[in-house]
């Protein structure tokens, strides 16, 4: 053997590592580059698709909530669930049953359920140090179950059909009990005192019509985000898990940050984090329940990783919840 320094390597070792050197130089970049007439198309298209699709959907959330909901926060959890979290329900599901995919898209779609709520967890961990009480006890309620069901369904992977069949319908049936326990709005005297309340505006056709575009460009949009997953994995290598869960959340979560930023421009605390939790509560209940009915479920080093880092982040917000809890029962009244 010849170490690098030793006699004899200076002949061996510089030469080739300039021709390591040279390669990289040349042949990696021109296969990326050969590669993104194909790949940047179906990742602009889908962006945009689902970009535009949350902004007519965001354009009718209040009025429809106003109209069909008299517990505005069931509404914004529900619509905020069924209609801006679709793309990261719609992405993995395409994935996991689109005839023809094979490990690439399994492992995409994997990633995709993921990476959605870590990545919202990002924008949740600061946003808890502002909230009211009630909130704060939403997630000391819900967060002890989250954990347990997202550590048996770490536990199941690789397992068989039945188990993970029974713990899909429990994921679905906590989903629809926290829905069920949301509390109702209290009137805000500050706002009474200064007008009478008014009725709901009227609801118009135009606000259905946004609804339902919307919904339909987001699913468009996941389908071509999903292709593009898929091609830069095949030309460059790159595992489809590790793409799909930092990249898919740039555009499945573009409904939740305009509606984010909406809210945040209007200063409604507690309407912003009904939006954050009910996407990452939908996430963590009924689009881990899909992943255990329709897809392997296998076990795999990244599915572990990426298991574990979310486990953490959920230990990390309910402290953080607790620690609000505290402050407001010291707090004067």
């Amino acid at each position: 053997m010849i170490w690098p320094g030793s006699a004899g390597s200076e002949g061996r070792f510089p030469h080739r590592l300039h021709n390591l050197h040279r390669s990289s130089k040349i042949s990696l970049p021109a296969s990326l580059y050969s590669a993104l007439p194909r790949i940047f198309p179906d990742f602009l298209e889908g962006l945009l698709l689902i970009v535009l699709g949350s902004s007519l959907f965001t354009r009718s959330l209040e009025p429809t909530i106003e109209r069909f909901f008299q517990n505005k926060g069931m509404g914004l959890r529900l619509l905020g669930n069924m209609s801006l979290s679709l793309p990261e329900l719609i992405l993995p599901l395409f994935a996991f049953l689109a005839p023809g995919r094979g490990k690439t898209a399994i492992d995409a779609g994997t990633g995709a359920l993921f990476g959605s709520p870590i990545f919202l967890f990002l924008f949740l961990i600061p946003l808890i140090l502002l909230l009211e009480k009630k909130s704060a006890r939403i997630l000391f309620k819900e967060i002890p179950l989250l954990l347990l069901g997202l550590g048996a369904s770490l536990l199941l992977l690789g397992r068989g059909e039945i188990p993970r069949l029974f713990l899909a319908v429990f994921l679905a049936g906590f989903y629809l009990w926290a829905l069920l326990l949301v509390p109702p709005d209290e009137p805000d005297p500050r706002q009474e005192s200064k007008q009478p309340p008014e009725g709901p505006a009227p609801y118009r056709l135009r606000d259905g019509a946004y609804v339902i575009t919307g919904t339909l460009l987001m699913t468009a949009g996941s389908h071509f985000f999903l292709s593009g997953i898929d091609l830069l994995s095949q030309h460059q290598g790159f595992n489809a898990f590790w793409i799909a869960l930092l990249l898919a959340p740039l555009a499945t979560e573009a409904p939740e940050l305009l509606t984010l930023m909406h809210f945040l421009r209007k200063k409604s605390i507690h309407q912003s984090f009904s939006i954050l939790w009910g996407s990452i509560h939908f996430q963590l209940t009924l689009s881990i329940a899909s992943g255990l009915i329709v897809s392997p479920w296998k076990s795999s080093g990244s599915t572990i990783q990426a298991g574990s880092a979310l486990l953490v982040i959920l230990v990390l917000a309910f402290v953080l919840g607790i620690f609000r809890l505290s402050l407001m029962k010291d707090r004067p009244t």
